[in-house]
């Protein structure tokens, strides 16, 4: 199965859940519940978005990846 391309309309949607709930940590499964994006396809995205340094993954205590918005960009102190 081709994997789809993270568009900006993907990019901005998964960047807006995140934005909007500052200091919350969201796991793969609850940014998939709350994007309606398929898990899989959604991994991919982060990877290209932690790329660009556009999200923070960290790793919970139980070992599951979560992330976040950068809190940089939320205070507006850092430059894209």
């Amino acid at each position: 199965m081709e994997r789809t391309k993270l568009t900006s309309d993907r990019a901005e949607l998964i960047i807006n859940t995140l934005r909007d709930n500052p200091g919350v940590h969201m796991t793969l499964a609850a940014l998939s519940n709350e994007t309606g994006l398929a898990a899989d396809e959604l991994a991919a995205h982060l990877e290209e978005l932690l790329s660009h340094r556009l999200v923070v993954r960290e790793v919970a205590e139980d070992g599951l990846d979560i992330y976040r918005f950068p809190d940089e960009y939320q205070r507006g102190t850092m430059a894209p």
